[in-house]
């Protein structure tokens, strides 16, 4: 009998699953086989199209596609994938609207994100205790935190920050990310910007990142825009206690995240305790989130220096 968290998978598990996947069958039969424990009713494929300059992806991505006719639990599973390469960020976002437009609520995982069990019941229960309030945008499963800063007695804290490899959210929120970010240079100048941050340095990191994504000097993947939407509309990301999702595909074949030396690199994935217990007030704390933003999106120099170190010596002595 499989157990996700405290439940029994038996009956199945009743959230929608959302999954992004592209042209990694290994990785995607790794996150199926974590789903056939979890036997999710209902699960919904966003799959990019094979690139034409790129001989072996069309095998690849047919091979990420026939994994979905080889569900042998009782699912309904939905299917939108592109003809031809989009490319991530159209194909990922237009995928996620497509989701939306679907379910109200969702969790999301890409191909190269593995969850452990507890994440699960873990979203389900904070989408149904959220639904309706305005202030939370989304759940997220991870914690790049070491355990001395994010020590808490309740099972999740919120952020202003949204981390989103392995995260769960509802329509309202997706459709409150504008892709096309027509309202950033107001939002830059009237100083908004610096409001929503808790520094002028995170102000100053975050005006050369959108700057350049408004400009069309940088590509992204959807993600910027929905981490601006929860700044704009001073939305909370819930963050768990523990890790929950370990992002594994970091590496040369990966689209984005190519660094494997990075900090967030197959940061270890634990358990969540159940019963959940809930913090006392919906708020963030300002000291936690410019943690997030060191550890996830601006990494300490001498920690990230330190990390390339230890690499090199145990590739060497390996």
């Amino acid at each position: 009998m499989a157990q996700v968290g405290s439940k029994s998978a038996d009956n199945g598990f009743n959230t929608p699953i959302a999954l992004l996947t592209f042209n990694r069958p290994q990785l995607t039969q790794r996150l199926l086989g974590i789903l056939a424990q979890v036997k999710p009713r209902r699960v919904l494929v966003v799959s990019d199209g094979p690139r034409p300059h790129v001989a072996s992806d069309a095998e690849k991505c047919a091979a990420v596609r026939n994994l979905f006719d080889k569900i042998d639990w009782e699912c309904q599973v939905e299917r939108n994938f592109a003809d031809n390469n989009m490319g991530s960020f159209p194909r990922n976002s237009s995928g996620l609207n497509w989701v939306f437009e679907q379910v109200e609520k969702a969790i999301i995982l890409e191909d190269d994100c593995l969850p452990d069990l507890s994440f699960f019941p873990y979203c389900e229960e904070l989408l149904e205790k959220y639904r309706d309030n305005p202030r939370v945008g989304l759940i997220s499963g991870n914690n790049f935190l070491e355990p001395t800063v994010a020590q808490h007695e309740a099972s999740y804290f919120f952020s202003g920050y949204a981390t989103t490899w392995g995260w769960a959210s509802w329509r309202r929120t997706w459709h409150q990310v504008d892709l096309d970010m027509p309202y950033w240079p107001q939002f830059r100048d009237s100083g908004e910007l610096l409001q929503a941050v808790f520094s002028s340095s995170e102000a100053r990191y975050w005006r050369s990142i959108y700057d350049a994504i408004h400009e069309r000097r940088m590509k992204n993947a959807w993600d910027y825009q929905l981490i601006l939407a929860c700044m704009r509309f001073n939305l909370l990301t819930i963050v768990p206690s523990v890790n929950l999702v370990s992002n594994i595909g970091f590496g040369q074949d990966a689209t984005h995240c190519k660094d494997s030396t990075s900090l967030a690199s197959s940061v270890k994935a634990h358990g969540m305790k159940f019963p959940l217990i809930h913090p006392e007030k919906v708020q963030a704390s300002p000291r936690l989130d410019h943690q997030v933003f060191r550890h996830r999106f601006h990494e300490y120099w001498w920690l990230r220096w330190s990390k390339k170190v230890l690499f090199r010596l145990l590739k060497l002595f390996s």
